[in-house]
């Protein structure tokens, strides 16, 4: 089974690499096959961190988007109840 690693975690095992100097090491510091050190390694730190930095900012604004697109659907569906309740019954609304 393939394991999906944060880039916060990959950055810090290149720091730790980068300190450390070796890759036996920090594989075993860290529990991580020593050839998906490699790989990182190639990407690099400023790889991943400016993946990163694109991760976070976009799902944010893509979130707000949907939080009121439901927000609206949430509307409509109260205002459909009601109606179809006749208003007496909606107390629960």
């Amino acid at each position: 089974m393939k394991l999906a690693y944060s880039n916060e975690f990959k950055i810090k095992v290149l720091k730790y690499l980068e300190k450390v100097g070796s890759v036996a090491k920090t594989a075993h510091e860290f529990g991580v096959h020593p050839s998906t050190i490699y790989g990182w390694k190639a990407i690099g730190v400023e790889g991943f961190s400016r993946h990163f930095a694109s991760q976070s900012d976009a799902p944010i604004e893509d979130l707000q988007k949907r939080i009121r697109q439901l927000e609206r659907e949430n509307s409509v569906l109260r205002e459909a109840a009601k109606l179809f309740l006749n208003n007496d019954e909606a107390w629960y609304i």
